[in-house]
Order: structure tokens, then C-alpha cells, then sequence
């Protein structure tokens, strides 16, 4: 702080800084707004750009591989997110829970000798992993990162939902499969970024819209099919009006009750879209902010999939919820206040460098805690204050120690790096990373990534009846390939009576293809200067250069809605 010749504080605003990406060697800037966050942490300007850092924390999520193994307390069968071949003791929700064992049981001193992430590595393969984390869940045991669900079966990072399946944050809602950001919504199928709808199909960023199948950006709608960017309209098709009884007529002709019917269609409407301008970015009650699918925040910039309140965030993917002042963060929020590089962490205050963080103060480096305070470099800690690498100290030898570390940290240009991508529990392809930074299996390789190799048959085709009319329940018995992956898979009995009642064909490709398919569909995670194409306005959105979607800004977008 300078201090005028009157004594009155003056505020010294700082250049951006640029810097090059270690890895892609492409120059980013830092902010300094970003220079200010990350002298609360005492950490250095990151050497990665954001893009990296967030592909580093995302090879540390495993959401949606899961396997059999057994409890390494109790000895019974457990699903869990660690296969069985890999190097940990893992252990049941309840036994990881319980008071049976005690984390501090593996503290160990730390060596200055030895570089802080292989001292952490070897602690992680001695303590007790937690084996998924599905809390308060009623007959929901296939669902990872979720809470308060019923009846689900293969949800991820969704709570508060009911009969739902194959499904990725999803929120307060029911009777629903194959969805990516669908809250607060009934009877809905492959669709991606919706909330407040009832039965509807094959829709994306839809709001109040029901009984209608493949629609974009609509909002208030009913009865509607194939259409783009209508509001409060009821039985169009292709955007143009009919009777009720022309519509109900006509929508029979496009035979969706069938795989080909489906598949046809997502084609032609693929195309359709290009024939309307798509708004910029989804900002709902926003205030100076970038990004999308962001609502009800103030000052975040390059956010996305954020529902506030939150302000003062950058580089946010999944969080809000009363989140304050976080950086380079994913999957946080709840009363989250003052994070950088923090990975499935809610409620806490100055936390950095960690994943899986909860409820917990002052922690850094650490991995799945609860409920802890200065905390430094431990694994599996709950209730837990004044430790590092598990090991328990007073709060004066404690505050001694950490300086130390973080200088030999400096020394050997690990303090400020996240975990490393190589020290991931799991293989490259089985965490979040692969599905928006994908590699091939040489690529992971290549990076120092581990990599897990399925074992799938050749893909060939289905013989199963091409319309759901022609289902019969002897499918349920039925072990499927993936025609596109030869993953095999099967049909549970409440997939089956979803498919019949909103007369859905059964689908031809594997749970998890189906997944990949539609984050496929998903625009990047980052945004790109462009312009509107009708006023000319600069723009900062999530459609690259060479999406060939015409891009309007917001003003000239509701021009042509009302």
C-alpha cells in the first residue's frame, strides 16, 4: 500500500501480466484481480494457463466408473470409483465414516529431503479412501457425488432427485434418464440445460416448456416439435404453426417411437438450428459477467454452469450456491468463500490446492476431509486441526512447520501447482478430464498419464425391435454392445417402463456412450471473442470462431424473439 503525503492510502492498480503456458507454451493473462486473490494464499502467478489447470483438477474426478470390490474394513462388497487393481485401501461409506479407525494412525513426519507431492503420493496409498460419495441416499447405490436421492440408478454429481437414471447433475427432479444440467424438472429425456419442464425429449436450453420433443432455446412452450427460439408458442413444427389437429397428425409422421425415427430426425433438426441465430451465452440475472449457463451472479468472469448467488469468481466450471471470491475452482459452491484450485469442495473459507474439501477451513493440499481446520498436505481427515501429512502437532509447532514447507515447496517448484496429473488415482479416461479435454490412449501416455483399457467386443448391430411398441420385457435379459463402442450393457425394468411411457425407442448405444454423445454436444468451457452478427457488437462466448452458428448479442437476440 502507498500512502499519500497526507496519510490517506492510495489504491495502486496493477498491470495484467502475461504469461506462457508451460505446456501449451501459449501466453495468457493474469488479471489483477487474480494477482490480488492470489496473494491471500501467498501462492506464485500460475504456470499454466487456465485451460490446463482445470484438465489438471478434472483428471482427479472420477464420476461415472464404477466397480465391485470389497470393503477393506468389513470385507463386504462395495461399489466403488476405485477399481479393484488399483493400490488403495478402500473403504464402505459407513466404515469410512464410522469411529473404527482413525487417520492419524498413518501421520508421518514430513521429509525435507524429498519433494512434497511423492511424500503426499505415498500417504495416499496408506490411508483409507473413502469408496464413493452418495449421502443419504434411498435405494440409489449406483450414484456417485450425489445426496438425498431415491430410486436412481447411474446419477452423477445430482441430489434431490427421484426415478431418474444415466444421469449428470440433475437437481429436484423426477422420472427422468439420459440428462446433463436438467433440474427442477419431470418426465424428461436426453436433454441437455433445462430446468422447470415436464415430459419432453431430445430438447437443449428449453425453460417451462412440456410435452414437446426436440426443441432449442425455447422458452414456455407446449405441444411444439423441432423448433428453435420460440416463446409461449404451442403446436409448431419447424417453427410453424398448425392446428391441434394437424399438429397431433403430422408428429406422427416422424415416427419417434422408433431408433431410425429418432436418429433421422436429430439430423435434419442439427441443421435446422443453423437456420437461426443462437443468443451468445445463457446469462441469467447477470451482472459483469462472461461465461455461460451462468444465472443470479455479479463480477464472475469465464464461468459456466454456476447458479448463484455468486460474485467475484473466475474460472468456475459447476458451483454457486453463496460462493465468494473463487478462482480457478470446479464443482464448489455452498457457502464456499475465498478458493483457488479447488476441486468438489463446499462450505469452508481459505482454501487452496485441495479436492474434496468440506465443511473445512484452512486447509491446503489436502484430499477428502471434513469438517477440519488447518490442515496441511493429509488424506481422509475428519474433524481433524493442526495437522500435516496426517501427522497431529500443536497449533505453535504447526504454525512453525508450514512456512518450512512451503520454502522447501518453492525450492523444488511444487508450492502453487495443484496435484500433478500424474499423481491421479485414476486412469486419464476414467475422469471427468477425458470428457472435455480428450486424449487418445498415447496422448495419456505420453503426459504421464495412467490409462485404462477397455475391454469391449467389435461393435455390431442390434437385434432388437427398432420401435418401442414392438419391446417386449424379454429384453431385460437381454445383455446389449454398444453399436458404436461394443461397450455390453443392459436394460433395467424402470429404463423400460420410462421408454413406454414416453414412447422412447430403446436406445442402441451404451449408457456411457450415450454420456459422451451429449457433453459432446456441450460448447468448450472457456470464451472466444467474436461479434454480433447483426449490430456488430464484441462479444466474449463460448461458441468458437468456427462453430458455423450465427451469434447475436443479447439486445439484437430479444429483437427477434418479441
Amino acid at each position: 500500500m502507498i500512502i499519500s503525503d497526507t496519510g490517506v492510502p492510495l489504491l495502486v492498480h496493477m498491470p495484467n501480466i502475461t504469461q506462457t503456458c508451460r505446456i501449451t507454451g501459449r501466453e495468457f493473462t493474469v488479471t489483477e484481480w487474480e494477482q490480488e486473490h492470489l496473494k491471500k494464499f501467498g501462492v506464485p502467478l500460475p504456470t499454466l494457463c487456465a485451460d490446463e489447470r482445470l484438465r489438471r483438477r478434472l483428471a482427479h474426478r472420477n464420476e461415472r466408473k464404477l466397480y465391485k470390490r470389497n470393503c477393506d474394513l468389513a470385507g463386504k462388497p462395495i461399489i466403488s470409483i476405485y477399481s479393484p487393481d488399483k493400490p488403495f485401501k478402500v473403504y464402505s461409506q459407513e466404515a469410512w465414516w464410522g469411529d473404527k479407525w482413525d487417520a492419524k494412525d498413518y501421520g508421518r513426519e514430513y521429509d525435507f529431503s524429498r519433494p512434497f507431492f511423492e511424500q503426499f503420493t505415498d500417504l495416499q496409498k496408506e490411508v483409507p479412501v473413502l469408496c464413493l460419495m452418495n449421502k443419504n441416499g434411498v435405494n440409489s447405490d449406483y450414484c456417485n457425488i450425489t445426496h438425498g436421492n431415491k430410486n436412481c440408478y447411474l446419477v452423477f454429481g445430482g441430489d434431490f432427485n427421484e426415478d431418474c437414471m444415466y444421469s449428470i447433475f440433475s437437481m429436484h427432479s423426477r422420472n427422468m434418464a439420459d440428462v446433463y444440467w436438467v433440474n427442477k424438472s419431470e418426465l424428461v429425456y436426453d436433454s441437455i440445460n433445462c430446468i422447470h419442464c415436464y415430459s419432453i425429449k431430445y430438447c437443449e436450453d428449453c425453460q417451462n416448456c412440456s410435452n414437446s420433443s426436440f426443441l432449442f432455446a425455447c422458452r414456455n412452450c407446449q405441444n411444439c416439435f423441432a423448433c428453435v427460439g420460440l416463446v409461449a408458442k404451442q403446436y409448431c413444427i419447424w417453427n410453424k404453426q398448425y392446428s391441434r389437429e394437424e399438429y397431433e397428425k403430422t408428429i406422427k409422421q416422424f415416427k419417434s417411437d422408433t431408433w431410425s425415427g429418432v436418429k433421422y430426425t436429430k439430423e435434419i433438426f442439427a441443421k435446422f438450428k443453423l437456420n437461426f441465430p443462437h443468443k451468445y451465452a445463457n446469462l441469467v440475472s447477470c451482472e459483469n459477467c462472461t461465461g455461460d449457463q451462468v444465472s443470479n451472479v455479479k463480477n464472475c468472469t469465464d464461468c459456466f454452469y454456476v447458479e448463484g448467488p455468486a460474485e467475484d469468481c473466475k474460472d468456475v466450471f459447476i458451483g454457486g450456491y453463496n460462493a465468494k471470491d473463487i478462482m480457478s475452482s470446479d464443482h464448489i459452491g455452498f457457502d464456499a468463500e475465498l478458493f483457488y484450485e479447488m476441486l468438489g469442495s463446499i462450505r469452508g473459507n481459505h482454501n487452496a490446492l485441495c479436492r474434496f474439501s468440506w465443511c473445512s477451513n484452512n486447509t491446503y493440499y489436502c484430499s477428502v476431509v471434513d469438517s477440519c481446520k488447518d490442515l496441511f498436505g493429509c488424506v481422509s481427515m475428519k474433524r481433524a486441526e493442526y495437522c500435516i501429512l496426517n501427522k497431529q502437532y500443536t497449533k505453535s509447532e504447526y504454525e512453525e512447520i508450514v512456512p518450512r514447507i512451503i520454502n522447501h515447496m518453492k525450492s523444488t517448484c511444487e508450492w502453487g501447482e495443484y496435484f500433478p496429473i500424474e499423481t491421479s488415482q485414476f486412469a486419464y479416461n476414467e475422469t471427468v478430464a477425458n470428457d472435455f479435454f480428450p486424449m487418445t490412449r498415447e496422448e495419456a501416455l505420453k503426459k504421464g498419464c495412467k490409462w485404462l483399457d477397455e475391454k469391449n467386443e467389435p461393435p455390431k448391430k442390434l437385434d432388437v425391435p427398432d420401435s418401442i411398441h414392438d419391446t417386449k420385457d424379454d429384453i431385460l435379459a437381454a445383455n446389449l454392445l454398444c453399436e458404436k463402442t461394443g461397450r455390453p450393457y443392459k436394460i433395467i425394468k424402470p429404463e423400460l417402463d420410462l421408454y413406454r411411457k414416453m414412447e422412447i425407442p430403446v436406445p442402441h448405444y451404451a449408457p456411457e456412450t450415450r454420456n459422451e454423445i451429449r457433453i459432446a454436444r456441450l460448447n468448450p468451457l472457456k470464451t472466444f471473442d467474436r461479434t454480433c452478427a447483426k449490430c456488430g457488437a464484441s462479444l466474449k462466448t463460448a461458441y468458437k470462431p468456427e462453430n458455423p452458428a450465427t451469434i447475436y448479442c443479447e439486445k439484437c437476440y430479444l429483437g427477434i424473439l418479441y
